[in-house]
């Protein structure tokens, strides 16, 4: 079993760049470093997470498995936010057609 996840894990990590790299080759160089070590950052924080969940919920650590829900998952969702308002998958607003100018 942990060999499969070890695959699982490494097929979305390359699954994750293919997706990113052509919003992240867009812009300024340095928007390009810090869209890259926020993707690797956000990957190592979410697989510790994970890896630390199955852990303690194998072993029956009810307490750190919660701790480590809150705060990995937590810290997870605010680095993929970030990285995604940085890449433009959020807050880009659409125009529309309705208003004419004349």
């Amino acid at each position: 079993m942990g060999t499969f996840l070890v695959f699982l894990a490494g097929i979305l990590f390359l699954a994750g760049i293919l997706f990113i790299k052509p919003r992240a080759k867009k812009d300024q160089k340095w928007k390009t470093v810090l869209n890259w070590g926020l993707y690797v950052i956000w990957y190592l924080i979410t697989a510790t997470g994970i890896s630390f969940v199955y852990i303690n919920s194998i072993v029956g650590h009810v307490k750190a498995t919660s701790t480590a829900i809150f705060l990995f998952l937590g810290l997870s969702v605010v680095l993929a936010v970030v990285l995604a308002r940085l890449l433009g998958f959020l807050g880009k607003q659409r125009r529309t057609n309705s208003s004419v100018e004349v």
